[in-house]
């Protein structure tokens, strides 16, 4: 009687601390192709150029893992900012910078660039997609 009885607390306990770990959402990326515009929340992104692109490919054994940095125009309350997105490695005094927007309720972050270079591409890359989503402020 003893041993069911801790088998039943011991079975219980376990479901009750299985519980305690909240799931993490998942992030919803939005694609947004060079030279096209995307609205999230009132906010306007449009994917400027890729300004470098020297993430190394794959398939290639590189010093330096490289990055890929991107212009992007952000529209929002009829105000216009021009902002470059790092994506991979910076350089000494360099900070990486994904955010687009920030406010108190939301905040729009540059996710990746795609697609990532492999060793065939060799610079010939012209149909880029910036992933980027939206993430709730606490």
């Amino acid at each position: 009687m003893k041993n069911s009885l801790l088998a039943i607390i011991i079975l219980f306990s376990t479901f009750t601390f299985a519980q305690d770990d909240a799931a993490e959402t998942p992030k919803i990326a939005v694609k947004v192709p060079k030279g096209d515009t995307v609205v999230l929340k009132g906010v306007s992104i449009k994917f400027m150029e890729v300004v470098e692109d020297s993430r190394c490919p794959t398939g290639v054994d590189c010093i330096w893992a490289g990055r890929a940095k991107v212009k992007v125009a952000v529209t929002s309350n009829g105000k216009t900012e021009e902002k470059i997105l790092t994506f991979g490695e910076t350089r000494p005094g360099e900070e990486k910078n994904t955010n687009l927007f920030s406010s108190k309720e939301f905040a729009i972050n540059g996710l990746k660039l795609n697609p990532y270079p492999t060793s065939e591409d060799s610079g010939k890359i012209k149909n880029y997609v910036l992933l980027i989503c939206e993430e709730k402020n606490n």
